[in-house]
């Protein structure tokens, strides 16, 4: 009998040493940037599979709840009904449509599986950065100054996330000018944080809506920008928390589109860029853009208390979300009856996460591939990329062929970078309205603008 149990021990403990074997994705490669078929997307991430045919939107549900929907040759994406840009467009191949691997390790992945990200670890707490301040007004309108709703929305924000447990730090707590490279150092002091920068649009009139940004990965292209830059493929110190990132805007700006219900167009997507304030930052950093003041109706309403009030409070919800979910954590949400679930991570058997997909290095093995087909003549092209099982569902590809979901390798310039224009440091600011001396709220607009209270504390924590 001992010999049996000794037996038995031995052959478990064989078992769960064994390798899982890796998940196999059909991937193909197009001006240097790899990707991976639609089909095997969807059967890695649990999504309804039914191959594509010509340019209609590709639309999907998983076991999860989640949805997804692509339209090929954009990179506009919406994953559960919040709008995303993404790094590269999707394409289509010759029998599948491809998303970018960048997308899949650096948008997808983080946000469907996140308690998998890589180094999570516990926010003990928020860097606030009132946007603009002193000399730089930033937007106006008839109004107002932005830099004044970027302070009162932090102190709005300060007392919410307090409230809730965590720490605050402040950029600047009163009317000053503080560079942008000074706020990312200041950032740098405090460890375990995460930092959320505030500021309101401007642009032509008719322009209106909500948009969050986070840093552009390595390799890829600002939204803004038409050209991969030498610049764009330098790792910045933001770099390093792209997945986090990622995450702190999903559920942020899934959080303050929720101030316009109804209203689709009012969500202008998550999107990337590479100002200052996020590319220099060493903790997890998001930029807000709360709404227009270059817009008439958009204008006035973040003149009012009570709009900035629920910005802060939808900005919060988001935060505590990321924190809960980055240290395993249950804060409270402000005004949780009108917050949407936290997004819930997806139960895959193989393998257990991203970063164990990737092939072996030592045999080289890259297998087959798929070729991208940009021609128009097949474009209603509907062969799916693998046979689809009886029940309907497709089965996992079986090529043999692995994803490396490391760090991708930076492809070269795009043609002509040298003559796009530099990046801005910050978002730039459309002034359609009359230049005149900056005047504060108490004086330009009605009782409902709030500034933050003169005796507030002069130091930077709180």
């Amino acid at each position: 009998m001992l010999i049996f149990r000794s037996a038995l021990l031995a052959f478990f403990c064989l078992a769960f040493a064994l390798p899982v074997r890796a998940f196999d994705w059909e991937t193909a490669t197009s001006d240097g940037r790899e990707y991976v078929s639609l089909h095997s997307f969807c059967v890695f991430y649990h999504f309804d599979y039914q191959a594509p045919s010509g340019n209609q939107r590709f639309v999907s549900r998983n076991t999860e709840g989640h949805s997804v929907s692509f339209k090929l040759g954009t990179c506009d994406m919406y994953l559960d009904g919040v709008h995303y840009v993404m790094s590269f467009p999707v394409e289509e191949g010759d029998h599948d449509w491809l998303v970018s691997r960048m997308d899949v390790i650096k948008l997808f992945d983080p946000i469907l599986r996140p308690t998998e990200i890589s180094g999570r670890h516990t926010i003990r707490g928020v860097v606030i950065d009132a946007g603009h301040g002193g000399s730089d007004n930033g937007a106006t309108s008839r109004l107002g100054n932005e830099k004044t709703y970027t302070l009162d929305t932090a102190y709005r924000l300060d007392a919410i996330l307090r409230a809730a447990g965590l720490k605050t730090v402040f950029t600047r707590r009163t009317d000053v000018f503080v560079d942008l490279y000074e706020r990312a150092h200041i950032a740098s002091l405090y460890p375990d944080y995460c930092f959320v920068s505030i500021h309101f649009n401007s642009a032509m009139e008719e322009a209106r809506g909500l948009e969050t940004y986070c840093l552009s990965p390595r390799g890829a292209a600002s939204t803004s920008s038409a050209y991969l830059t030498r610049g764009d493929i330098q790792k910045l110190p933001g770099n390093d928390y792209d997945t986090q990132n990622i995450l702190l805007a999903s559920m942020v700006h899934s959080e303050i589109i929720r101030l316009n219900p109804g209203d689709a167009t009012a969500d202008r997507g998550v999107k990337r860029a590479r100002f200052v304030v996020i590319k220099q930052n060493v903790l997890p950093a998001i930029l807000v853009e709360g709404g227009f003041v270059s817009n008439h109706f958009e204008a006035a309403r973040v003149n009012r208390a009570d709009y900035r009030q629920s910005l802060a409070q939808a900005i919060a919800r988001g935060v505590i979300r990321f924190v809960n979910v980055m240290g395993d954590r249950n804060l409270p949400l402000p005004g949780a009856g009108n917050s949407a679930p936290a997004p819930r991570a997806i139960a895959v058997e193989l393998p257990p996460a991203p970063s164990g997909l990737a092939h072996d290095p030592a045999n080289g093995s890259v297998g087959p591939t798929i070729s991208i087909h940009k021609s128009k003549k097949n474009k209603n092209k509907t062969t799916a990329a693998t046979p689809t099982a009886a029940n309907g569902k497709s089965p996992a590809a079986t090529s043999g062929n692995t994803l490396n979901l490391s760090e991708p390798a930076p492809p070269a310039p795009s043609p002509g970078a040298e003559k796009a224009p530099p990046e801005p440091d910050e978002p730039p600011t459309v002034n359609i309205y009359p230049t005149t001396p900056a005047t504060s709220s108490s004086g330009s607009a009605s009782s409902t603008n709030t500034n933050p209270s003169p005796a507030s504390p002069s130091t930077h924590q709180r």
